[in-house]
């Protein structure tokens, strides 16, 4: 069998498989309203029976365009695209960076189906820039202090310091550049490699078993990042006639995720992946409601004290897009069918409940 062909049917199943897994995971958040999580841009929520079809669409459009004509393929990609937007206007909160990735490798297959030294140069695109933008993101000391810790290997016999927390963002910057020049685009693929091996062991089951949804996405880089492993020595920086595409992938993974180093861009469209900048929002309830009891971090008090990202995770599968914002127009929804809620804090749980 052709190596390309084989390379590429991997990344095609991959790249299904993982798809559709995220869907699986968050279908209480893609196909589903929630009548106090959900943050439409228009203040109306369409009817369920509507937001099921349009995801079921969305969801398969792109997988069917895998196997039929490039002409015919590139508008199913298309008309799914759209339906995101219509869906995120509807949910903000379904605006995610894995599903930016995910629809950049389908455009990417699809519309390159036929030039493999244009395919390699289009997922180098979006790797380099992902890991490029995402590592500056997390040099800042809450990533440091509250989000690098979590993923470090205690079982080393040195423990951990912020000069390692430091040295994570660093080493996934460098292996972004590193990514663009052939001769040493192997030796970065390792540590990415090894970075989200890690993550889906923290993030899996068998750690935290927090955030699942980004388990299938994290999968689906392994396999790019080995796809951009084995054919390094064969491939080019090749552009081509394919200019459209590689101007929009460099929008959204270079662009903007740039831009946002400098001035404000919604942060899921800024590779803010895991970056400790993103406020969580924990919400006061002055009154016990069972409904909620298995999310109260302060049980032994009077008051409620509810963590808004893990009763969406829990309850939807999707985290909150975290613009403060949008948790003010979640407080709303709160306090428009539950009268007894009070406020929402922006800081550490811990001081707040010393505070309660």
């Amino acid at each position: 069998m052709n190596l390309h062909f084989s390379n590429r049917y991997v990344l095609n199943a991959t790249l299904i498989i993982c798809w559709l897994a995220t869907a699986f995971i968050g279908f209480n958040g893609f196909f589903k309203s929630h009548d106090l999580l959900t943050v439409s841009l228009f203040n109306y929520h369409i009817p369920d029976a509507l937001t099921f079809l349009l995801a079921v669409m969305m969801f398969s459009l792109p997988v069917t365009g895998l196997f039929i004509n490039v002409r015919i393929a590139k508008w199913l990609l298309v008309i799914s695209v759209f339906l995101y937007l219509v869906l995120i206007v509807f949910d903000l909160h379904r605006l995610t960076p894995y599903m930016i990735v995910y629809l950049g490798v389908f455009a990417a297959l699809i519309l390159l189906k036929y030039d493999s030294s244009i395919l390699y140069t289009a997922l180098l695109i979006i790797a380099s820039g992902i890991y490029i933008f995402s590592g500056l993101h997390k040099l800042n000391i809450g990533f440091v202090i509250d989000i690098a810790p979590r993923f470090w290997l205690y079982s080393l016999p040195f423990n951990y310091t912020n000069t390692i927390g430091y040295g994570f963002a660093i080493i996934e910057i460098v292996a972004g550049l590193l990514l663009l020049l052939p001769l040493t685009r192997k030796l970065a693929c390792i540590p990415l490699l090894l970075l989200h091996t890690l993550i889906i062991w923290k993030l899996g089951p068998w750690k935290l078993d927090w955030n699942s949804i980004v388990l299938p996405w994290n999968f689906l880089m392994i396999v790019i990042l080995i796809y951009l492993f084995r054919k390094s020595a064969l491939s080019t920086f090749r552009i081509g006639s394919a200019q459209p595409i590689m101007i929009v992938l460099g929008v959204f993974f270079w662009l903007l995720p740039a831009l946002s180093q400098i001035i404000w861009i919604p942060e899921n469209l800024s590779m803010m992946l895991y970056s400790g900048k993103s406020k969580s929002g924990y919400l006061v309830l002055n009154d016990h409601m069972d409904r909620l009891s298995s999310y109260d971090r302060i049980p032994e008090k009077e008051k409620m004290l509810i963590s808004l990202q893990r009763l969406s995770m829990e309850e939807r599968g999707i985290a909150i897009h975290p613009e403060l914002k949008i948790y003010d127009k979640i407080l709303e929804n709160f306090k428009s069918k539950i009268p007894q809620t009070d406020r929402i804090y922006y800081i550490d749980p811990n001081k707040i409940a010393e505070k309660l």
